[in-house]
Order: structure tokens, then sequence, then C-alpha cells
């Protein structure tokens, strides 16, 4: 229904994924990740998180911040 009135009006619609937006916002703090027991990162390497999850304390202002102008 909602596209046929946009056919109707001329308007033009837009989809937005808001779970995958949730879940990849980047982030502005460096966030480093405690390896699992049997995988060794190369001599002098760290694992560096670039983007937030959803378990994370600062995906919900890392969503936000996609928002703000």
């Amino acid at each position: 229904m909602i596209i046929t009135i946009a056919v109707q009006a001329g308007l033009t619609l837009y989809q937005f994924d808001i779970r995958g937006a949730f879940l990849c916002a980047p982030i502005n703090q460096e966030i480093y990740l405690k390896l699992l027991p049997g995988y060794e990162p190369p001599p002098g390497k760290t694992a560096r998180l670039l983007k937030s999850l959803y378990c994370l304390k600062q995906a919900p202002s890392a969503f936000h911040s996609l928002f703000e102008a």
C-alpha cells in the first residue's frame, strides 16, 4: 500500500537496513580483542576491532552517531 501511494504521489522510496547498520557502525575508540585459545597472531600483531558488534556497550552510541549531523 505504501508503494502504491508513493508511486501515485511521485515520491521516491528509500530502504535502510537498520539491523545491519547497528551491527556495522564504525567506532571511535580503540578496542582490542582477546584472541581465542589456539590462535597465535604473528609476532608484534594484535587484534583490533574496527566495527561495532551487537554485544558491545559502545554499540548504541556508535549507531546513534550515524544519524548526528
